[in-house]
């Protein structure tokens, strides 16, 4: 950015939309557009998001399987293929007479199951053949690049990319984005995990040559003479395993904590005496990147840095993340691409190899300076005039003059606009939308599933939008209506003589508009529940009963069917809890999975590469292998419950936002398992998982997390989690003179569910649901009998949805708030997302907003009160049948070596979740049955 640019916006900050400072001038408020309506697909009007946003899209809507992140036009301009990197199933949706009335739609392979026959795997890359007639796809880990017949949509070969060669082995690859050459005899592609550009002989069907690229390259562009290839890496660093490491041998030789804090000089050149591998300098030329690479000589001429470095100072603090470069087009004279980090697309002079200006992707100048607005996926009209962007974050397509360098305006699309293109005559412009119109209801008296079930991942189709390209003099209008789909602003005037009212809300308005009685906030995340299941019998909310599984005076029985319990509360004292304080029936995950939920738990919006690489792990095609060779197979981490250094945003997370406002924090259990690169098993009771590979944690986590407390471990019951919580408070804070932290993070994660274990006390999955409400009661119980419960707001949430069922939209989820000054038995109707908690967070605190998410969303001040109640919580028991907290603990002695976890389930498994929906439906019993224990 050039500076001028940047003191502008500060300005514009500062004047507009400051939250530090009165301005008797008028002081704006951005809230969530939905209001008080719940979330809806109206595919004739306005779309309701998951996150109270509106989508409006232009155009004509096509339906393609989920998650289609990857896009391409035939030569002709009359067939578009989408890459759909989904669940369930992985295909491709073919689209021809692309651009007429009545476009055909097929879907390759046809059923709702990937059919590995066919097509066993595809990740973003799509090519087609000079004469329309040959698609080209990539295989993502099968190595192999897929070859079909677009007449028959009949596979007719592949190209196999695996090999081993002098010093390098390619077994294991991990093919992406690729281009065609004009003539259609050469295909390049880029390969993730081997940090290599392969280029092919399509004639032949062989391999030309492997060119090394940066770290994780994600896309790919030709230069118009076709002399030049530009790859964007979007990764930071090549991940080793611990050195002391014996993979026959993990539970002995792994450690029992992360190995390092991020960007320390520790991480940076790694520690012998403790068996660290260096990662280097985020800032490596290797790392978020753009090479520009001779295709002559089949080497790299340049080494481009686009965006904002890792700790570059903006506004008044160092970036935390880079600036993950994922896209680029060129022309003649430039090289454009997109920093889905920075909201910016850097301009490459194509002779110099410097960038010569950051284009910002701005939608509302109250915004300031937050980011948010993700650009993805590039394309150029035909006469090179204008460039699209596809801004998945803002759910829009900018249009750029090219001659001036300038934004001119936004388009209304789908949901997460993943790439676009231009049709021939430079008309029409057709984009993939990753997530289409949401995911709708998955369950429900009303609701008829379809062939792909009640899945979340499956229910999330895509979405092509093809419409004219409006006249410049248009643009204005639509990206009002993009403003107004995104954000609702609100101006306060005389804030400062409205803040003298007697009886303020406990909540803030903005932040630093008054001081809260609030001090201390509890932040507890639970896994996977919908509202439905827990809420629905709650005659305050809008609830379907008949989807209330987990709520009181239950019927269920055991997988086999030959244990059966009738008339039992399953989750008790979450419905206690309810009633005695506060609650939403409008509150929704911006998440799908875990992957993407822990991510958002933290503040971190998920970017293009979180975003491609959860739905493609979740689809079973994106693991991490212990005998892979690849230099970068330990970045595929599946489902993580914490934050990498590719995914970081440019602002960091709310460890980073707490760290550098003062607010001290302390964790325990939030935020640090890390998927597939651990082990875990029964006996681990102290951590609940130990680390085999050199990932850095967040520095201010890194340093504040308990080094004890139970992290996601579905062996490890939650009444041992409270146990070590209770322990810890005492010793920290109760019997001391140590100041209570100003925020606790803690991870209560049972309700998540995993395989029946009668022998340790989970004869039910209903059991678990039992285990993880005795646990919240137990803790309410606990801080509510503290000195800091009279200043003290507890807020609980899941990290996702995925493991139930709803009537409304199969994100909504649940959100308490418990807290002095809550309501009674209050059930809110506001819509809330996550970055609506963290809103309330920042206006108790007095923190400015962290990203567009949290700025943009409606704070929680609607269920609290300026009347507080400081009666302590007492918890209410669990039926001993259901789950006996006793029986579950009792293994938890240094002898016992207790084999539950080998039985116990993987974070988030699809088949199991998929499973589990089709055995409640199949056990499920009416709820006017008689009421008896069996």
């Amino acid at each position: 950015m050039k500076n001028s640019y940047f003191l502008l916006f500060i300005f514009l900050f500062l004047a507009s939309c400051s939250t530090s400072n009165d301005n008797e001038q008028g002081q704006w408020i951005a809230y969530a557009p939905a209001g008080s309506e719940y979330v809806r697909i109206d595919k004739n009007g306005k779309t309701i998001l998951p996150n109270g946003r509106f989508i409006t899209p232009l155009g004509k809507q096509i339906t393609t399987a989920p998650h289609p992140y990857g896009l391409i036009l035939s030569p002709d301009g009359n067939i578009a293929v989408t890459a759909n990197s989904g669940t369930s199933p992985f295909s491709i949706t073919v689209i021809k007479n692309l651009l007429s009335e009545n476009p055909i739609v097929q879907q390759i392979p046809e059923g709702a199951k990937t059919d590995e026959g066919i097509l066993e795997a595809v990740f973003m890359g799509l090519a087609i053949s000079p004469d329309n007639q040959t698609l080209y796809v990539a295989g993502g880990e099968t190595n192999k690049v897929f070859i079909f017949d677009l007449n028959t949509n009949q596979k007719k070969g592949e190209i196999n990319c695996a090999m081993k060669i002098e010093n390098e082995d390619f077994t294991h690859g991990y093919l992406g984005d690729m281009i065609l050459s004009k003539d259609g005899k050469t295909l390049y592609i880029v390969d993730q995990i081997n940090f290599r550009l392969i280029i092919i002989d399509t004639e032949k069907q062989t391999l030309i040559a492997n060119v090394p690229t940066g770290r994780y390259p994600f896309g790919i562009a030709l230069s118009p003479d076709e002399k030049q290839a530009y790859v964007a890496n979007v990764g930071v660093f090549e991940y080793k395993f611990l050195k002391d490491v014996d993979l026959k041998d993990l539970k002995n030789t792994s450690r029992p904590y992360a190995s390092t804090g991020y960007n320390t000089k520790e991480m940076r050149e790694g520690n012998d005496s403790l068996g660290i591998p260096p990662l280097g300098d985020p800032n490596a030329p290797e790392a978020f990147s753009i090479w520009a690479i001779d295709l002559a000589k089949k080497e790299t001429t340049a080494k481009i840095k686009t965006g904002y470095l890792v700790g570059q100072k903006v506004e008044d603090f160092p970036t935390v993340g880079g600036s993950s470069p994922n896209s680029v087009v060129a022309t003649d004279k430039y090289v454009f691409v997109s920093n889905g980090n920075n909201d910016c697309i850097s301009v490459i002079d194509i002779k110099t190899n410097k960038v010569v200006k950051d284009i910002f992707l701005v939608l509302d100048e109250r915004l300031g300076n937050l980011r948010g607005v993700i650009p993805f996926g590039l394309a150029l009209s035909p006469d090179n005039k204008r460039l699209y962007v596809a801004e998945a974050g803002i759910n829009a397509v900018g249009v750029i003059d090219v001659e001036s360098l300038k934004l001119l305006g936004h388009l209304p699309v789908g949901w997460f606009p993943s790439k676009l293109k231009v049709s021939n005559d430079g008309k029409k412009l057709i984009v993939a939308n990753a997530k289409g119109y949401g995911s709708g209801p998955n369950g429900g008296k009303d609701f008829q599933a379809g062939a792909e079930g009640s899945y979340i991942g499956a229910l999330m189709k895509g979405t092509v939008s093809i419409f004219t390209i409006p006249q410049d003099i248009e643009l204005e209008n639509f990206t009002k209506q993009v403003v107004e789909n995104n954000f609702k602003f609100e101006k306060i005037t005389n804030p400062s003589e409205q803040a003298k009212k007697p009886t303020l809300n406990p909540i803030p308005l903005y932040s630093k508009y008054s001081e809260s009685p609030i001090k201390y906030i509890v932040f507890i995340s639970k896994e996977n529940r919908t509202y439905d299941e827990v809420f629905a019998q709650n005659t305050n909310g809008k609830g379907d009963t008949t989807l209330a599984r987990f709520g009181l005076n239950r019927t269920f029985a055991n997988r086999k069917g030959d244990l059966k319990l009738s008339g039992v509360d399953v989750m008790p004292n979450h419905h206690a809890l309810a009633k005695r304080f506060a609650m939403s029936d409008n509150f929704y995950c911006d998440s799908d999975v875990s992957a993407d939920g822990h991510r958002w738990l933290v503040g971190t919006y998920p970017n293009e590469w979180v975003e491609t690489s959860t739905a493609a792990a979740y689809g079973g095609k994106r693991s991490m292998r212990i005998d892979s060779k690849a230099k970068g197979n330990l970045a595929f981490v599946g489902a993580a419950g914490a934050i990498f250094p590719e995914d970081y945003n440019e602002a960091g997370s709310i460890w980073e936002h707490l760290d550098r406002n003062k607010i001290d924090f302390f964790n325990f259990g939030f935020g640090v398992e890390m998927g597939s690169a651990l082990y875990s098993d029964s006996t681990l009771k102290y951590g609940g998982v130990k680390y085999i590979v050199n990932y850095p944690l967040p520095e201010p986590l890194f340093a504040k997390t308990s080094k004890i407390y139970p992290t996601y471990n579905m062996a490890i019951p939650d009444q041992f989690r409270v146990d070590i919580f209770k322990k810890e408070f005492e010793e920290k804070w109760l019997s001391t003179n140590k100041p209570l932290p100003q925020v606790l993070t803690i991870i209560i994660p049972n309700d998540h569910g995993a395989r029946e274990r009668p022998h340790a006390g989970f004869p039910f999955l209903e059991s678990y649901m039992a285990d993880n409400d005795l646990a919240i009661g137990r803790i309410v119980e606990y801080l509510s009998n503290t000195p800091y419960w009279k200043n003290m707001a507890i807020i609980i949430t899941e990290d996702d949805p995925q493991g139930g069922r709803d009537h409304i939209d199969a994100h909504r989820s649940i959100l308490m708030v418990i807290s002095p000054y809550t309501k009674k038995n209050y059930v809110s109707h506001i819509h809330y997302s996550f970055g609506s908690i963290f809103k309330t967070f920042w206006h108790i605190l007095g923190l400015p907003y962290l990203n567009q998410y949290d700025a943009g969303a409606t704070d929680m001040s609607d269920m609290f009160t300026s009347e507080p109640d400081f009666t302590p919580y007492k918890a209410l028991p669990i039926d001993k049948c259901l789950f006996d907290p006793q029986k579950a603990l009792d293994p938890f002695n240094e002898k016992f070596d207790w084999k539950a976890f080998e039985e116990s389930e993987e974070m988030d498994k699809v088949e199991d979740m998929q499973r589990r929906s089709k055995e409640e439906e199949q056990l499920s019993v009416p709820k006017n049955q008689e009421k008896k224990k069996q």
